[in-house]
């Protein structure tokens, strides 16, 4: 959150130095306008989140549904989010699903919006990686994610569906 702050005031310094020189009224309407914009879409972006999140569904035993697993891209993942609002991305690599905690250990990147390269779910923001199996990051790094339990199972409907649910570790 302090990030935003800093881009704020990096904005508004570089702003108030131009309308020292300037005096032209549309620069500090730009300037409100685009902060409006912003702003607009953060909320926007946040409120589709949130009813993503609580459209979620779980089951009485646990498990949390995901969907069909062709519903999950390729190399790609789809991100469900558990009852507690943790926040869970689920790959799929051809036929091989895994599940892991949707914040990279490196800056707490959305590891969901990453790909798998080289079999590896590879972070968007910094390129950090980490093996689908057990969430623990390639030799030398020693960084894991929290990994969760994911199962194919026959739904009502007859049509197989992904489903998760962490489990306890042993430490």
């Amino acid at each position: 959150m302090a990030l935003y702050v800093a881009y704020g005031l990096v904005v508004m310094h570089v702003a108030l130095g131009v309308m020292q020189n300037d005096r032209n009224p549309l620069i500090p309407a730009m300037l409100a306008g685009g902060f409006a914009i912003v702003t607009l879409l953060h909320l926007v972006a946040g409120w589709r989140e949130r009813a993503g999140d609580r459209a979620g569904a779980s089951g009485s035993d646990g498990w949390l549904l995901v969907g069909p697993p062709l519903s999950i891209p390729d190399k790609g993942a789809r991100i469900v989010a558990a009852p507690d609002g943790e926040r869970i991305a689920v790959f799929r690599d051809g036929a091989q699903i895994g599940a892991l905690s949707n914040l990279c250990a490196h800056q707490n990147g959305p590891i969901g919006e990453g790909r798998i390269i080289d079999g590896c779910v590879t972070c968007p923001w910094h390129g950090y990686q980490y093996r689908l199996e057990d969430g623990c990051a390639p030799p030398p790094f020693t960084e894991k994610l929290v990994t969760t339990a994911c199962a194919l199972r026959m739904a009502w409907s007859r049509s197989i569906r992904a489903h998760c649910r962490r489990v306890r570790r042993r430490r």
